[in-house]
Formats: structure tokens, C-alpha cells, sequence
């Protein structure tokens, strides 16, 4: 076992931690997931409409039971953590992650060796954990698929060590992917937490198709820490691409929608936490060029009907988008003037 500091102290995160983020009122259907005219339903559940707020220091003070019986049945769920020198935010990423209560829980820890705190936080959660290792790699998307290349688990995902989940998120997941069932891939809501104190911020997670996808500068609605999908489509995917440093996820989402649908999950699933030294901590500027740069990628050959028709989206977009900016100006000079 741990060290008893795990049971009965109620402590998610580290002491003197104080939790800033709040989950903004949303209202949603919980028990409903549906995506371009595909719906899945929770077995055994209640369509309901909630609002609900989380105070994320008190949500985690004890050991959250699973959502109804019958979770014998639920499949193995495999989560990777990527980490470097995140001494600050892993124990509340690992918390998140055990205290779910997940019967079939694989927890997967790949450090980068890092050089603060972080290998003595994973050391006192290593008895909990399925397998970890702290050693040299060649960065996040290598250390997502050395965790991938050793998870045995039906269901995978991974969790960078700065995020965490919400309560029953896994049992969500579990009963959704199911084995059995059509759903092979989910994508659910976000809340982006900020650690400097700023209102937290829900994004909404929404697969339409690929098409949809691909014209991210319509708006980005597929947010990592928040989907989660079967072995059968990691076994047709396979893994990350290593050579992409940003848009890996991106890259991923766009590979399994080549082959399988996602579901929009209706429910917050977890939390992006939203700081400084993050690698999107620039509000995402650098993601976005990236995906601008890569972008002919994913349009198909130059003398496809679709390569020619996302060109039209984006330069038709980017004219609106300037057209806005420069009557915004010119409003703001008759104001000043």
C-alpha cells in the first residue's frame, strides 16, 4: 500500500495548494451522447438537465463511488500520463486519475527524468500504479506511446500531468465503450482552468465528421483531455506521430476519423489547466501555426474536389475574419475621435 497519507486525509492536492478553478454553470444532458445523428444512451440511466458547480479543492476529499451496479462488466481502461519537471501539478493529475474508483483502472506514468519533485510524488503513489518509469525520451508523443506500447487495456487515453479528471469521468467512459457496443471512440466537454485566479472557462467538446475537423479556423471542439477511445481503434491507428510537437492530438483525431466515428459525450469530463510554462500557454498561438503549417496534410491530393474546397473555407474565413477586424477599427477611431 501507499503511505497512509493517501486514505483519510481527504487531500487531493499538495499542501498549501489552493484550488481557483470553478466549473461555469452549463446545462446538459448527462446521460446522452450524440454525434451526426448517432446517439448512445447510458444503460440504465435517467435523462436528466443539471447544473452543477465543482469547487475543485473539496471535490476530491474522498473516494468517489461508481455511478450505478452491474460495473463488473466495465472494461480495462488504460491511462497515460506524459510528465517533465511538473512536480507542481502531477499529484492532483494522479488523484484525479485513482481516486475515481475505477474497478479496471491501468494507471501509466512516462517521466522524461525529470529533475524537480515529480519522481518522489509518482514514488509515493508507485503501488497504485500499473507501471512507471522516469527516464531520457524524445519528448510528449514519445512518452504517449511508450506508455501505449505497454497498456493492455480495452479502453486507452492519456492525461498530461498538468490536467485532471472529473468525478466518475472513467465510469462514463467505461460504460460508454463498452465492449459489444458501437461506440469506438468519444470525445466529451473541457473546463479550462486557469491558475492565476481567472472565471474557468467550459469547452465544449463536438465531432461533426472529418471534413468539420479539418477546418479547424471554424473553431476547434476536440479537446485531449476529454476523449477516449477502444483498442480496435489503436490497433487501426496506431501510435502518435513523434515528429509533430504540438499537434499530435490533432494529427490522432484526424487518423481515426478516416476510419470510425466520434460520439459527443453531453458531460464535462475533465479539466485543462491553463498556465504559464504550459506548451499551449500562449493561448495557443503556436498550435494554431502549426496546424497552419501542416494543414495540406490532411487535404488530399491537390486535384481532389476537397483539397480546392478547404482552400475556399479558409481564404473565404480569412476575409470575413478581416473584414470584422477592420470595421471593429474603424468603430474604435470613431469612438476615440
Amino acid at each position: 500500500m501507499v503511505d497512509g497519507d493517501f486514505y483519510g486525509t481527504g487531500r487531493l492536492y499538495p499542501e498549501g495548494w489552493r484550488g481557483k478553478g470553478v466549473l461555469v454553470n452549463h446545462k446538459m444532458d448527462n446521460d446522452r451522447s450524440v454525434s451526426a445523428g448517432v446517439e448512445a444512451r447510458l444503460p440504465g440511466s435517467q435523462s436528466r438537465e443539471a447544473t452543477a458547480e465543482y469547487d475543485t479543492e473539496w471535490m476530491w476529499q474522498t473516494e468517489v463511488p461508481l455511478m450505478n451496479a452491474g460495473s463488473q462488466s466495465l472494461p480495462k481502461i488504460s491511462v497515460v500520463t506524459p510528465s517533465f519537471n511538473q512536480g507542481q501539478f502531477i499529484e492532483r493529475t494522479i488523484r484525479s486519475v485513482l481516486l475515481q474508483s475505477y474497478p479496471s483502472l491501468e494507471y501509466i506514468i512516462i517521466d522524461g527524468g525529470s529533475t524537480d519533485n515529480t519522481v518522489e510524488i509518482i514514488r509515493k503513489y508507485g503501488q497504485r500504479l500499473a507501471y512507471w518509469v522516469s527516464e531520457s525520451d524524445r519528448g510528449q508523443s514519445h512518452a504517449i506511446n511508450k506508455g501505449f506500447s505497454v497498456a493492455t487495456g480495452q479502453v486507452l487515453c492519456w492525461l498530461n500531468s498538468d490536467d485532471f479528471y472529473l468525478p466518475n469521468t472513467l465510469d462514463i467512459v467505461g460504460r460508454l465503450l463498452a465492449g459489444g457496443s458501437d461506440v469506438y471512440a468519444i470525445a466529451g466537454h473541457c473546463l479550462k482552468v486557469y491558475e492565476d485566479g481567472h472565471p474557468s472557462v467550459l469547452l465544449e467538446g463536438h465531432f461533426q465528421n472529418r471534413r468539420r475537423l479539418l477546418e479547424f479556423w471554424k473553431g476547434y471542439q476536440m479537446h485531449q483531455p476529454a476523449i477516449f477511445w477502444r483498442r480496435e481503434v489503436f490497433q487501426k491507428i496506431g501510435l502518435l506521430d513523434e515528429d509533430l510537437h504540438l499537434i499530435m492530438d490533432f494529427d490522432y483525431w484526424t487518423r481515426i476519423a478516416e476510419h470510425f466515428a466520434v460520439i459527443t459525450v453531453n458531460q464535462t469530463l475533465a479539466c485543462c489547466c491553463y498556465h504559464a510554462e504550459a506548451k499551449t500557454g500562449d493561448d495557443y498561438a503556436a498550435y494554431h501555426r502549426e496546424l497552419n503549417r501542416y494543414r495540406y496534410r490532411y487535404w488530399g491530393s491537390m486535384l481532389s474536389a476537397q483539397f480546392w474546397s478547404l482552400y475556399a473555407s479558409r481564404l473565404r474565413h480569412r476575409s470575413i475574419a478581416s473584414a470584422q477586424c477592420w470595421k471593429q477599427r474603424v468603430k474604435s477611431q470613431l469612438k476615440s475621435s
